[in-house]
């Protein structure tokens, strides 16, 4: 046989090839789905153009035709079945060709196998639509397309428990179906703090998360466009390299997920000129105290500086923020911590305290910021509060016990805060003003700062969303209490006469 003769059939073969994935992110991507090297989750993330929608595809079709049938069974989601467009476009034209005899099925989005697997696509936008559709469903590959634009983590979780199979072993295969959960994601939208604390934070690009049994279970691998040969060199120097925003611009192009969204409410006016070294609260300066309550989710408690107009010194320069200026100065947010790492052991989870108990723990927290920072106020005045603490205080004649009273009782009281309709407009617009102010130092109307006390009002501002439905509002979501202490703080009429040290102000 000739040396071309051993060749030909090996240069048919290529000639015959119809998709290989990239060399590095994808390809390691597609071998962690493999039965010898499974990986239960894995995230796909970094810039635009990386190749994450073909990976997400192809990784459910590299176990097409290896005996399991109709139990490699699979699905694909996305918030809305629009923003599937693309990724149903693209499994047209490699199904087809890959494998000759699949069929779509228009109705059901679906492409069936000579086989018998199948490939759904299909979309969840909230966590309650789960029973209805998917409640029961046995799948054993779940795929989540642009998984940072769920903002909770509840619909990942709900569709995690449908990840299972009835498959029992034969002599023509042996392994049970690798059951499986991929996700691809750019560094941006609602959901980016939840993803980047369940995949990539305190991790290597790569690591591997392993179970107590030696089980891998989670890992995140990153992508750039620049590893994509077969990208348009255009699409790079022209658009990503272009764009004006330069928080986009290091999320689309670099995939950093340090940059702040400034889609988000708060992102275009977010700034370091916000982020202040603490520092003692002058006395002629107000403090206040404001709350929103939660039991099987976070509480959270703000403590508040009103500026005066009166200048101090913070470090080495002298610090004198417009009269009617916020400094927040401390905080508690009611959620487990995990020790290990000293991040939030679980997003959006309370410390079921009952109302006594968080009481006695704020009131600590307010001495200590006594000893420190609130030196010069042994006196904080009662500030808003969610009113929802105030339930139940007609029943009995007015004897009945409220949450108010429980907090009152261990020294922490509370007002009433405004939550007449408009008023959640009325504060997002009042805290962009501020935040805007602070960014450009505008001497002529009241900033906003922050001690690093003031932990998850810190990391979750930047990020809250715009409501659909009232682009003007904040959009509700996981982690959002500190935001709404805030915002009735923002909102709150303080009283004209309050009494500090015998001093009325």
């Amino acid at each position: 046989m000739t040396a071309f003769q051993a060749i030909r059939p090996l240069a048919r073969a290529v000639q015959n090839i119809i998709w290989k994935p990239l060399p590095g992110s994808q390809s390691m991507f597609l071998v962690l789905g493999q039965p010898q090297y499974l990986t239960r989750e894995v995230l796909f993330h970094g810039s635009r153009g990386n190749g994450k929608s073909d990976a997400l595809i192809m990784a459910f079709l590299q176990h097409v035709g290896k005996g399991w049938g109709a139990y490699w069974r699979g699905i694909i989601l996305r918030k809305e079945f629009k923003h599937l467009a693309d990724l149903v476009k693209t499994a047209g034209l490699l199904i087809p060709r890959i494998f000759p005899g699949a069929v779509w099925n228009e109705t059901k989005h679906s492409w069936t196998f000579p086989t018998g697997e199948v490939l759904i696509f299909n979309h969840i936008k909230h966590v309650r639509e789960y029973d209805g559709k998917f409640h029961g469903h046995q799948y054993a590959f779940i795929g989540f397309d642009e998984l940072a634009t769920w903002s909770t983590i509840e619909v990942y979780e709900a569709m995690m428990s449908t990840l299972r199979t009835a498959y029992q072993p034969t002599a023509a295969q042996p392994l049970p179906p690798p059951l499986q959960v991929r996700s691809t994601t750019n560094p941006w939208g609602a959901g980016r703090t939840w993803v980047y604390e369940r995949f990539i934070e305190g991790r290597k690009p790569g690591e591997i998360t392993y179970n107590q049994d030696g089980t891998r279970q989670r890992a995140a691998l990153f992508g750039t466009i620049f590893q994509n040969h077969y990208i348009d060199d255009g699409y790079i120097r022209n658009y990503l390299a272009q764009l004006t925003d330069p928080a986009k611009r290091a999320a689309w192009l670099e995939g950093d997920w340090e940059a702040v969204d400034t889609g988000a409410m708060f992102g275009p006016v977010w700034s370091q000129n916000l982020l202040l070294d603490a520092f003692q609260i002058p006395s002629g300066w107000k403090v206040d105290r404001c709350f929103d309550f939660g039991q099987s989710t976070p509480f959270c408690c703000l403590w508040v500086a009103e500026s005066n107009g009166e200048s101090v010194r913070v470090g080495n320069r002298e610090f004198c923020p417009p009269a009617g200026s916020l400094v927040v100065v401390g905080e508690d947010y009611g959620t487990e911590i995990d020790p290990k790492t000293g991040k939030q052991a679980r997003p959006d989870a309370g410390l079921f305290l009952s109302a006594k108990q968080i009481g006695a723990r704020l009131k600590q927290r307010e001495k200590k910021l006594q000893e420190t920072v609130l030196l010069n106020h042994p006196k904080v005045v009662a500030g808003p509060a969610d009113n929802q603490i105030f339930n139940g205080s007609k029943v009995d004649q007015g004897n009945a016990l409220t949450v108010a009273k429980e907090l009152k009782s261990e020294g922490m009281d509370f007002t009433n805060s405004d939550k007449s309709p408009g008023s959640r407009v009325t504060s997002a617009q009042l805290m962009f003003g501020r935040l805007q102010a602070t960014k450009v130092q505008d001497p002529s109307n009241p900033h906003i700062y922050f001690f690093p006390a003031a932990k998850f009002l810190i990391k979750t501002l930047p990020f809250l969303q715009r409501d659909d439905d009232q682009l003007d509002a904040v959009a509700k979501g996981a982690d959002d209490h500190a935001w709404d202490a805030l915002a009735y703080r923002l909102t709150w009429k303080r009283p004209h006469t309050a009494v500090r040290q015998g001093i009325m102000y």
